[in-house]
């Protein structure tokens, strides 16, 4: 494995290896302490690894944790850190691949034997074999859930075109779609729209069909201005079939079109090559928010992966290669990984080329606790996930870690954001002390994860005391009292509660005695009683003692005994 080494001096504006900050918030009622930006590492740099064959081929598909690469007279098997793992050999011109979503199997065109196979993608058996030998030279594919599309041809007049299957189907039928063409079409699919173009035909055109039907319909072509389109190099689609992307030959640019329109949208032209930058493969990234291009330079001795803002065209990461060119066609994605192939020029010896895991835009995500925070009842915290981009993030969920003052953890919890980023939580302390929460959003395919703790001084539940009783009485008559000093809901740890009184009688003289020492039931409320012996102004001092965890209170209720 090596390091890619850069092809000249990287703009300005362009993240050539990524290193994001973990942000950490400041601690409540305590010193503010955010931890610095991480350093970059080895692993924010894109990786060559040689895949040890030469050859045809050069496709790429990444599925259950593999990345299988189609190299001619074998499929090579990598991890997604770009270490080989396997092989799956004696194959005839293995020129294409294609999976469903599950990634349960891999579907490889194999143009010297004239079939597709069907490959188990955790044993790496082949489990069937689908032949064409009434369409030849199939040398493209694309797949959308179990219908697989196949590019065929050999080059002569009239003997390529596009078929249609099911691979769900025991012996699948094979359905012509569009007109025969001369060598095999590149495919394209997404949501309800397929798009076939030959390649390296000038002009080109692109043909799109509406999938939804049985068979497809025609729903037009895209042909640029009037004399057509330079030759096609590299075809997909994004925005679930919206948008169609396109590698020509003399444009140097990637250009959008809408398959609806059929008309071009923006450009994706900037790279590191200038006027002798040759673009060759193009794809769009899981989300549609990013466009990734390959580039070779003229001289074919040096190689570019520029990854774009798929809305605004801003170049927002880079990686270039010296001394190999990119495999027309080979940009694929795994999760938050990208991934291309790269040839020795002369030889044709293949090697994988991986950007980074880290995505190429960032995030931060706030957290904020509330002024005062007591035991035993429930305060609420919130904060917001903001990206780089300026968009909002969606429903998001984010994990939430609390820690105990003596460091011990307290259960795993998730959190979800609402649309817009915002987010809201609420904890009850039991104790008092130092309360440490953090909450960490681990990113998605195109943004890098980010996190944010708060360390909150937790003081005790301050009580509210109040008695209700009697106004007035007589003389030998019980009085009756109840109180609480709790909201509803919470519960208390065991503390106690003293009633005392203070009796000034009609002549002035003064006499006190206490009434009652009880424990409240764990809701905080309570209950006592006395019965006056003498009249006069009788007031019952209730005193709380609280602990560790409540804090003490007292009150007062005034009874006029006659």
């Amino acid at each position: 494995m090596r390091t890619s080494t850069p092809a000249r001096a990287p703009l300005p504006r362009r993240l050539v290896a990524w290193a994001g900050p973990l942000l950490l918030a400041a601690a409540l009622l305590v010193t503010q302490t955010p931890t610095a930006a991480t350093a970059a590492t080895a692993a924010d740099a894109a990786t060559v690894s040689d895949l040890g064959v030469a050859g045809e081929g050069g496709d790429v598909v990444a599925r259950n944790r593999k990345v299988f690469v189609a190299a001619g007279d074998r499929i090579v098997v990598a991890s997604t850190d770009g270490k080989v793992v396997g092989t799956i050999p004696g194959l005839s011109g293995a020129v294409a691949l294609a999976s469903p979503e599950d990634g349960r199997k891999v579907y490889a065109a194999l143009r010297g034997s004239n079939e597709v196979i069907e490959i188990d993608s955790t044993t790496l058996a082949i489990s069937r074999r689908i032949d064409l030998t009434a369409y030849p030279c199939p040398s493209s594919l694309a797949q959308e859930y179990d219908r697989l599309w196949i590019g065929f041809g050999c080059g002569g007049a009239g003997g390529g075109g596009v078929l249609g299957l099911v691979t769900s189907a025991a012996t699948p039928t094979l359905v012509r779609v569009g007109p025969a063409t001369t060598g095999a079409p590149l495919v394209a699919v997404a949501g309800n729209t397929l798009v076939a173009g030959e390649s390296g035909v000038s002009p080109a055109t692109v043909k799109v069909y509406d999938i939804s039907t049985t068979p497809p319909t025609s729903s037009g072509e895209i042909r640029g201005e009037a004399n057509g389109l330079p030759a096609l190099r590299d075809l997909a689609l994004a925005e679930h079939g919206a948008t169609a992307l396109s590698a020509l030959h003399d444009t140097r640019r990637f250009d959008a079109w809408d398959t609806a329109a059929l008309t071009r949208g923006r450009a994706y032209d900037d790279n590191g090559f200038g006027d002798q930058g040759v673009p060759v493969t193009v794809g769009a990234s899981p989300n549609d928010a990013y466009v990734v291009g390959g580039w070779n330079s003229q001289a074919g001795d040096a190689a570019e992966l520029v990854v774009y803002d798929a809305t605004t065209s801003e170049v927002i990461y880079t990686a270039a290669h010296q001394g190999k060119t990119v495999v027309a066609g080979s940009v694929a994605f795994y999760g938050t990984v990208t991934f291309a192939v790269l040839k020795e020029p002369g030889t044709g010896r293949m090697h994988l080329w991986r950007l980074p895991p880290s995505p190429y835009h960032s995030s931060t995500l706030t957290l904020t606790a509330p002024a005062k925070v007591t035991t035993l009842q429930e305060s609420a915290f919130t904060g917001r996930v903001t990206l780089s981009s300026g968009l909002p993030p969606g429903v998001q969920t984010l994990e939430l870690y609390r820690w105990l003052p003596d460091g011990t953890s307290r259960p795993f919890e998730e959190v979800t954001t609402a649309a817009d980023g915002t987010y809201r939580f609420t904890d009850t302390p039991p104790s008092t002390g130092a309360y440490k929460y953090q909450v960490y959003w681990p990113g998605n395919s195109w943004f890098r994860g980010s996190g944010s703790s708060v360390t909150v001084t937790v003081g005790p539940y301050e009580p509210t005391l109040t008695v209700t009783g009697p106004a007035t009485g007589h003389v030998g008559t019980r009085l009756a009292f109840s109180g609480t000093f709790g909201a509803d809901g919470i519960t208390f740890p065991r503390t106690t509660i003293t009633v005392s009184l203070r009796v000034v009688g009609p002549d002035g003289a003064v006499t006190s005695k206490s009434v009652a020492k009880l424990v409240p039931t764990p809701d905080g409320t309570f209950s006592f009683s006395d019965t006056p012996a003498a009249a006069g102004e009788h007031t019952y001092t209730v005193d709380l003692a609280g602990n560790s965890d409540v804090g003490p209170a007292r009150t007062t209720h005034v009874v006029a005994v006659r």
